[in-house]
């Protein structure tokens, strides 16, 4: 009976020597400089550890289990930390620090994920956590005091962080589901970029540029959409929020990179929901606003603002472009200063216009820069188009001031409205614009060229059709038509006319 004992502790004792031999864990610690510390603890099987020390007073903590595990930490610079944790199986693990008071965290748990982090500034911090498989993750630091966060869960993400040249750069960046991809730049200092990525196919970019100073946060959720954002102007603000299928979103805010022209204020606010809507959105003046706002699928909108104070929409709400319904199109451009336009389309197939390039002179002397131009349209129903025109202006002849507003509700009205002053000389033009459609198949057209000039128009009903035209200064026209298939033209041209038109009996 001891017999039969003592050959079985045996095997057991064979047996446990036999599996702490097949770990085959590697470890080396080359250490120089001073006061450096290196803790290393593997106890999985087949993990290899290399910690590299060549400063001063640097610390560095490897812990890996699993199988097959990875970890290379070089440390060249002084006052350096870094933490690495693996578990699971094929796990890589590259930390670099070559500045100073640099401090990295690595955490990895899954199958066959990648981390590398490269600090060669002084005082940057990187946190990268990954749970999952083949998630890759690039942090590269080279210049002071910047942040960057990374989490990444589930299957095949790809993360890279660059911040270069600059200080007190943020980059946070999260990801879950499968196949996220999100590049964020930093070359200049103070900006702020947030990345959240939730189901598949999402892809983000963000480069903050030139001094930019500025934060974008880009929050996406679905599958297969794209949100670019560009930054290069100091303050630039941005929020992209997508859900659905297949949207595209572009934006780029500020000067172009290397410009020393100032740009000031930009902001931002795109959010799309439902699928393959796209926005376009380009500024380059000084505090623009914008804000456009799509739901339901197909649409698009172009947005581009160049001057000094435009604005589609504002900071507090007021929509530039809002666009519920299917295949609807807006674009928008502004050239001249100080410009507002709002579009807002409910329905389907509708079609909006707005150009403004209005120039500011002349200026009033003593006075502050006043609107230039205000133009909006507003459409509910479908394969309605309205196309708004504002422009003109020189050293003596003005077109400032002037202001254009369409609204059409039912189905296949068209609107068109050109405003400008080539005329009156003067200081401001002021024409007044006003077109307002309901029903089926109306079509209005209004031109005006001078200044002072007041055109109203009011169609209820179907098949009307209405033509103002209005050269010189200081002409009214007022025209209704409420009943069916009416036909009204108004032409004026001298000096302070005035004109008004009523056909049908008023539905009110």
């Amino acid at each position: 009976m001891k017999r039969s004992i003592y050959t079985t502790v045996s095997a057991i004792a064979l047996l446990a020597a036999t599996s702490a031999i097949a770990q085959n864990n590697s470890s080396t610690v080359d250490q120089g400089g001073s006061a450096n510390t290196a803790v290393v603890g593997q106890s999985g099987s087949d993990a290899v550890s290399t910690v590299e020390q060549s400063g001063n007073n640097s610390s560095a903590t490897v812990d890996q289990g699993g199988s097959g595990n990875a970890s290379d930490v070089l440390q060249t610079g002084d006052d350096n930390l870094a933490g690495v944790t693996q578990d699971g199986t094929d796990n890589s693990s590259d930390l670099d620090q070559s500045g100073d008071d640099n401090s990295a965290d690595v955490s990895q748990d899954g199958i066959n994920n990648g981390s590398d982090v490269a600090q060669s500034g002084n005082g940057n911090s990187a946190g990268v956590t990954q749970n999952g498989t083949d998630n890759l993750s690039l942090v590269d630091q080279s210049g002071s005091d910047d942040e960057a966060i990374v989490n990444q869960d589930g299957t095949g993400h790809d993360s890279t962080v660059l911040q270069s040249g600059g200080s007190g750069n943020s980059a946070n960046v999260n990801q879950e589901g499968t196949n996220q991809t999100s590049t964020v730049t930093q070359s200049a200092s103070t900006a702020t970029a947030i990345v959240d990525q939730s189901g598949a196919d999402q892809t983000s970019t963000i480069l903050q540029q030139d001094d930019a100073g500025g934060y974008a946060n880009v929050n996406q959720s679905g599958a297969s959409n794209t949100s670019s954002v560009e930054q290069t102007s100091v303050n630039s603000y941005a929020t992209v929020d997508q859900s659905g299928t297949d949207n595209q979103s572009t934006l780029t805010q500020g000067r172009s990179n290397g410009n020393d022209f100032q740009t000031n204020g930009q902001q931002a606010n795109i959010n799309q929901s439902g699928n393959s809507n796209v926005s376009n959105a380009s500024q380059s003046g000084s505090s623009g606003d914008l804000n456009v706002d799509q739901s339901g699928n197909n649409n698009l909108s172009n947005v581009s603002q160049s001057g000094f104070d435009n604005s589609a929409g504002d900071n507090i709400g007021l929509v530039g472009i809002d666009q519920s319904g299917n295949d609807n199109d807006a674009m928008v451009t502004q050239s001249g200063q100080l410009s507002d336009a709002y579009v807002d389309q409910i329905g389907s197939n509708n079609t909006a216009t707005i150009a403004q390039s209005v120039s500011n002179a002349p200026n009033p002397v003593g006075g502050t820069d006043p609107r230039v131009a205000s133009a909006s349209i507003s459409q509910g129903g479908d394969d309605n188009s309205s196309t708004i025109n504002q422009y003109g202006g020189s050293g003596t002849v003005s077109a400032r001031l002037m202001s254009a507003s369409s609204s059409q509700e039912g189905s296949n009205n068209t609107s068109l409205i050109n405003q400008t002053n080539s005329l009156i000389a003067g200081a401001s033009s002021e024409n007044f614009a006003s077109a307002s459609q309901d029903g089926d198949f109306n079509d209005s057209d209004i031109f005006q060229n001078g200044a002072d000039n007041s055109a109203t128009l009011s169609q209820v009903g179907s098949d009307n059709l209405s033509d103002i035209s209005q050269t010189g200064s200081g002409h009214t026209a007022d025209v209704s038509q409420y009943s069916d298939s009416n036909t009204s033209t108004v032409t004026q041209t001298g000096t302070g006319n005035s004109a008004t038109v009523t056909q049908g009996s008023n539905p009110l």
